[in-house]
């Protein structure tokens, strides 16, 4: 499962599927899925916090493509 921090996500933890989660406003140490095939990304440098903005969190914008894919393919996902 690829996805940004939401049900779905909590949903993938609890059945343990692998999974890679795009963090925005919310921190994955506070948020993020329990130790398992999971990795959660995010640009913690970029992070304003406001979990009700308009507009999506630098954090999660600033995660790239190729960072997603790598997090794929270390997962072994296809």
């Amino acid at each position: 499962m690829i996805t940004a921090d939401t049900g779905a996500a909590h949903l993938a933890s609890a059945f343990g599927r692998p999974s890679v989660v795009i963090f925005g406003p919310a921190t994955p140490e506070e948020w993020g899925p329990p130790p398992g095939p999971h990795i959660a990304l995010t640009k913690p440098e970029l992070r304003r916090g406001d979990t009700f903005a308009r507009d999506p969190d630098p954090a999660l914008l600033g995660v790239s493509v190729q960072e997603v894919l790598e997090a794929v393919r270390e997962l072994g996902l296809r």
